[in-house]
């Protein structure tokens, strides 16, 4: 959308509902977050902030179905975008156990080639895939064909290319963040799920998965606030309700992946957040290495810069000097996982659906959060 303007003066005229149930939170903390949430016409969400020993408070806001299922901070959602700072997190530990090179040709991995048809003789590597600079974007085909399960192979002889080469621009590629997943299953022999519950979950004892099959208790749908959703965009019974896939090593199929479908409450995305925030399951370099600046978002977002499946945020609005972490914005729903590493504070927000306005590429909800939770100025 173009118009945020109208946008949000529209969504203003929507009521501000919910209840909020608050653990280990001061009032005046619990006070502002339930002000944003409402102001931002939030329809559920679950919040937990943490630092470096553990999560230090929850929240919980409105429903994780609409009408009437009250959100639990426990509650599982659907975190779309998010999922590509878990899937650095685990291409990273990969990395440190010698199973995988970030900057190896992936055609080393896969069955099949990957090359940009411009550039036949230039690498593609998951160093350009975890940072949207391999030429690979979200094309009508990939876009039409996902939720259909089309081969992987038949999507690449489609518009999923960029006009630009490998390696010499930042464009942002939920395709080729998913084929980062497959490249991940491809190089160790094991599908992308048990891969991440051996490698990321159960070290870091993390309950988590990319099947909603396999979710136990509430997970969440996701609705749009504006237009105002009849029936969920997400319906966490539909997905639920499907076979759940085997448990197999399919790259062509597991594309689907990487890029957005972990299923987390957000006690355990801050468990996430904390390994990525503090040297323990990763090493400081390998932390380094994942805000490292590799591109910038350019004339989309100015304050932001891509590192390794990783947000790195700039922006005079806040007093720290730069923050880290990933927005996920998918079916009307808005997520944020950021955190500060002087200080070691952070927070993980998921949320059933709340407004999409934004300036730039950071939503208009998480630019808000990040200023209430983080010690920041939140000045206009």
């Amino acid at each position: 959308m173009k118009n945020w303007g109208l946008y949000r003066f529209l969504l203003s005229f929507f009521p501000a509902e919910g209840k909020i149930n608050a653990s280990g939170l001061p009032p005046e903390t619990s006070g502002a977050v339930e002000y944003v949430l409402r102001r931002f016409r939030c329809a559920g969400a679950s919040l937990s902030l943490f630092d470096e020993t553990g999560v230090t408070g929850t929240l919980a806001f409105g429903c994780s179905h609409l009408p009437g299922t009250p959100a639990q901070p426990g509650t599982v959602y659907r975190a779309a975008s998010v999922s590509k700072f878990v899937t650095a997190m685990g291409a990273m530990k990969l990395k440190e156990q010698g199973k995988i090179d970030l900057d190896r040709d992936v055609n080393g991995y896969l069955p099949f080639p990957l090359r940009h048809p411009q550039a036949p003789d230039t690498p593609i590597t998951l160093r350009m895939l975890l940072s949207h600079t391999a030429g690979i974007h979200d094309g009508a085909d990939y876009n039409g064909g996902i939720a259909k399960g089309v081969p992987l192979t038949q999507l690449l002889k489609g518009d999923s290319f960029t006009d630009h080469l490998p390696g010499t621009q930042w464009e942002y590629s939920n395709f080729g963040a998913g084929i980062a997943g497959a490249v991940m299953e491809a190089a160790t022999g094991t599908d992308f799920e048990t891969l991440m519950q051996e490698t990321v979950f159960r070290p870091l004892g993390v309950t988590a998965t990319y099947y909603p099959q396999k979710v136990r208790g509430d997970l969440a749908d996701a609705v749009r606030i504006l237009p105002r959703s009849k029936t969920p965009n997400f319906n966490a019974a539909e997905r639920r309700a499907r076979p759940l896939p085997p448990a197999e090593v399919n790259p062509e199929k597991h594309y689907n992946l990487a890029h957005g479908a972990l299923c987390v409450s957000a006690p355990e995305l801050a468990k996430l957040g904390i390994a990525g925030m503090t040297p323990g399951f990763l090493t400081r370099e390998s932390l380094d290495e994942m805000r490292r600046v590799i591109a910038p978002f350019g004339e989309r977002a100015h304050n932001l810069s891509q590192g390794i499946g990783t947000f790195i945020l700039q922006d005079s609005h806040f007093t720290a000097p730069v923050m880290y972490g990933h927005q996920g914005m998918a079916y009307g729903a808005v997520h944020g996982l950021f955190f500060d590493p002087e200080t070691g504070k952070g927070f993980a927000l998921l949320t059933t659906g709340a407004s999409e306005a934004r300036r730039g590429v950071l939503a208009d909800l998480n630019r808000e959060m990040i200023g209430v939770l983080m010690g920041c100025n939140n000045e206009r």
